[in-house]
């Protein structure tokens, strides 16, 4: 009795590491993707402002 105990936890511990790898990647509810995802845009965003920027001195120093 004592085996079949301990065999059903160890497939339960199994079970329980294997639903958490699968929800895992695929969860972009947790808070670190979020927050990979925001500054990721944020990233984003500067790069265009800046390239919005560097092309109007362009043309204001085509128009000198």
């Amino acid at each position: 009795m004592r085996f079949l105990l301990l065999a059903v936890a160890v497939l339960a511990v199994i079970y329980m590491v294997f639903i958490e790898s699968k929800r895992s990647p695929s969860g972009d509810d947790r808070p670190e993707a979020i927050y990979q995802r925001e500054v990721e845009k944020a990233q984003n965003l500067d790069k265009v402002m800046q390239d919005a920027v560097d092309r109007h001195g362009e043309e204001m120093d085509g128009t000198k």
